[in-house]
């Protein structure tokens, strides 16, 4: 994941402001499924931050989860080429000619004053991404019958 971030005098840059994040091109390394929050909620039954958090990693194998509370979108990492084959409308796969902000490693926590986005599942390891086929299992156990893409 290192050859994905700009270089430490850019990042520094990138991650300066309120919501310390990084503008990263998907598509090469990683893309990312954008998973409405109240799908993510529904399918670990929880609302509460520690629990979900708990909750995707056991889901998702430890693996890469950006939360977004300001526009209340989860964002899971998954292999480049994703986007191709998926099919989940209710959770777009943003893949090639799309940017991420991304945030700094370290902010791992919520911040109230802020909102900022921050990383509910922090990378554990370059590389180390969420399986497809997991994605869609929380996407679909986390929809109602019915319910129309609205993210």
């Amino acid at each position: 994941m290192a050859s994905a971030h700009p270089s430490p005098d850019t990042a520094r840059g990138e991650w300066s402001g309120a919501a310390k994040l990084a503008v990263i091109p998907l598509g090469k390394v990683f893309e990312a499924v954008r998973l409405p929050e109240r799908i993510v909620h529904r399918a670990v039954a929880s609302a509460e931050r520690y629990t979900v958090s708990d909750r995707l990693a056991r889901c998702l194998g430890d693996a890469p989860v950006i939360h977004d509370p300001g526009f209340r979108r989860y964002y899971a990492l998954v292999p480049p080429g994703t986007a191709r084959t998926w099919c989940e409308p209710i959770a777009e796969c943003l893949g090639e000619g799309t940017y991420l902000g991304v945030p700094r490693g370290d902010r791992t926590e919520f911040d109230e004053q802020t909102q900022a986005s921050y990383w509910a599942l922090p990378m554990l390891r370059p590389g180390r991404l969420c399986a497809a086929a997991d994605v869609q299992a929380l996407v679909v156990a986390g929809c109602c019958p019915g319910e129309e893409d609205d993210s």
